[in-house]
């Protein structure tokens, strides 16, 4: 896909990335990058942010990522209304027997594991927020504008994007292009990326619709309710709560193989199905309309869980739904589509400040490609636990958020890591490169602070009591590198172990290092004291950047 020739002709504009798709995905990554002082240009082909809650959680891994940018408190704010709503049950319906409470998880294990918790914030709360913060940092969003077509070459990516409303077409030229537009991703088909995957489970409907059902709840705060119910279409729907008051959505099978269009729903076969999955026969309801952008009142979406194997085709990459279509059963979706992001783009702005090579990019896929796939398959599992199918390889929440660890990518793994299982219990982290780095609590001039929130945005070192040479070996290297390097000394510098556990979480001494990502996965450690700290920490980030293979 190669156009060099388009190198002599004039662009509309040039910006740094190019990214394809507004949503949750496109909008933390624009974010991320300019956080990392890289501009970006977002195409987005609907004409406005989310209007239905869509993803409804973000897990505690990603508001890791969102409090280092100071945006939780935010966020937390504009949490939804049944942000304490947390059952799940399956039923006959919802004023009728219920046959099982569904559990999947200790939640402990989540909070001893991260300084920070679930968020319940709903897509349409939370696009509109990052949106007003893109903005403000200067990121150039363009809404009900699409990508058209892109070509690259060996310098860059020439695309074509259009107003939608006008038809007006304009060449943009990027240096690098982030596909973020969905399970129908133009940039994935344009690349000729296949995906894999158990395919099609079935087309789902959203029924927005306004009632009372507080008596059918019976005082339960259910965040979701599994319906088997033999005359509601494949036996089965999905009832959830809105706003805690009187707005709620029905999904249910659409079968467009048999002719059945979401054109055809009119209002009065809608009720009807309201009434089978809430119990109740006379229930007075009005359906709304999902979209307001939409004529038709229901909408539809795939349920079609699939992976690629392939994150990145020369300068372009895919990330969220482009490369991994989840299912929504365990809200793991929106946010292992953001931790894409976070993970390329702080290598996408090493590489563009010259401060790494491009060899650096080559971690992206080699990282997040076995997540996306484990995350899908755990998903499938959910859903068949939900529906009341066996889910014999469940894997628990908390080591799917916390404990997941990537096997290959730019970190300098030890003997046996590419061995050892993908996930584990997050109490079990020990600082081993290419894990998460284990949260533990630290105090300084009285104020506690946990050690993720020492990472974000650049590289940390962190050294014990005794490892002042790493310290003062940090400095001088960052400035001889030209590289963004933080060092902190705990136990020192007024950096207190407030629990005497960072030494044993990291797995060094007091002597000891570790190198820790903007991400907050480790990259490298040394057990303990070293005889040159300054030359063997150059050579570790020299071969981390890609800027030697030594």
């Amino acid at each position: 896909m190669s156009n060099s020739g388009n190198d002599t002709l004039p662009y509309d504009e040039q910006v740094q990335v190019l990214i394809a798709g507004g949503s949750l995905v496109g909008l933390s990554a624009a974010v991320f990058l300019q956080h990392n002082g890289i501009q970006s240009l977002v195409v987005e082909r609907h004409p406005a942010p989310a209007r239905l809650p869509r993803a409804r959680a973000i897990n505690p891994r990603t508001m890791e990522l969102f409090r280092a940018l100071g945006l939780e408190e935010t966020m937390r704010a504009a949490q939804s209304p049944i942000a304490d709503y947390t059952l799940m049950v399956r039923v006959e319906s919802l004023a009728g027997t219920e046959i099982e409470r569904l559990f999947e998880g200790d939640f402990g294990d989540e909070e001893v594991a991260s300084p920070t918790s679930w968020c319940s914030i709903d897509q349409d709360q939370l696009e509109p927020i990052l949106v007003e913060h893109a903005q403000k940092l200067g990121c150039a969003l363009h809404f009900n504008t699409e990508l058209v077509s892109f070509e690259q070459d060996e310098q860059g990516v020439t695309a074509v994007i259009r107003e939608r409303a006008t038809g007006q077409e304009r060449r943009v030229r990027a240096s690098y292009l982030l596909g973020a537009d969905g399970n129908r991703s133009t940039v994935r088909d344009t690349l000729g990326i296949t995906t894999q995957g158990p395919g099609l489970v079935y087309h789902s409907t959203n029924i927005v619709f306004e009632a009372d059902l507080h008596e059918a709840e019976r005082g339960r705060r259910i965040m979701l309710c599994y319906i088997s119910n033999p005359e509601l279409p494949d036996g089965q729907g999905f009832l959830m709560p809105i706003d805690g008051q009187k707005r709620w959505q029905l999904s249910i099978a659409l079968h467009p193989e048999r002719g059945e269009r979401r054109e055809d729903f009119t209002d009065e076969y809608g009720l009807k199905l309201i009434r089978l999955a809430t119990g109740i026969p006379d229930l007075e309801a009005k359906i709304v309309q999902a979209y307001p952008w939409d004529p038709v009142k229901v909408g539809v979406w795939e349920m079609m869980p699939r992976y690629v194997e392939q994150y990145q085709s020369g300068r372009v990459f895919l990330a969220g739904d482009s490369a991994h279509a989840i299912l929504p059963t365990g809200a793991m979706g929106a946010s292992t589509g953001i931790q894409d992001a976070f993970n390329l783009a702080w290598k996408l702005a090493l590489v563009l400040k010259g401060q790494a090579t491009p060899a650096l990019l080559t971690s992206y896929a080699e990282e997040r490609t076995p997540i996306g796939q484990l995350m899908v398959e755990q998903t499938m599992q959910r859903f068949a636990h939900r529906v009341g199918n066996d889910a014999s390889s469940l894997i628990d929440n908390a080591s799917l958020i916390f404990g997941y660890r990537y096997r290959h990518g730019a970190f300098i793994a030890e003997p046996g890591a590419e061995k050892a299982s993908l996930t584990q219990k997050p109490g079990t982290l020990s600082g081993e490169p290419g894990t998460r780095a284990p949260h533990v609590w630290l105090e300084r001039a009285g104020e506690r602070l946990s050690t993720i929130d020492l990472f974000g945005r650049s590289f940390v070192l962190l050294s014990g009591a005794e490892g002042a040479s790493w310290h003062e070996a940090a400095q001088r290297v960052a400035a001889r590198l030209a590289l963004k390097l933080d060092s902190c000394q705990i136990g020192a510098q007024g950096l207190q172990d407030v629990d005497s556990r960072w030494q044993a979480a990291y797995g060094v001494s007091a002597a000891g290092a570790s190198l820790v990502r903007p991400d907050g996965f480790v990259a490298w450690r040394s057990r303990d004291g070293v005889e040159d700290a300054e030359a063997t920490l150059e050579q570790v980030l020299l071969r981390l950047l890609g800027r030697t293979t030594a």
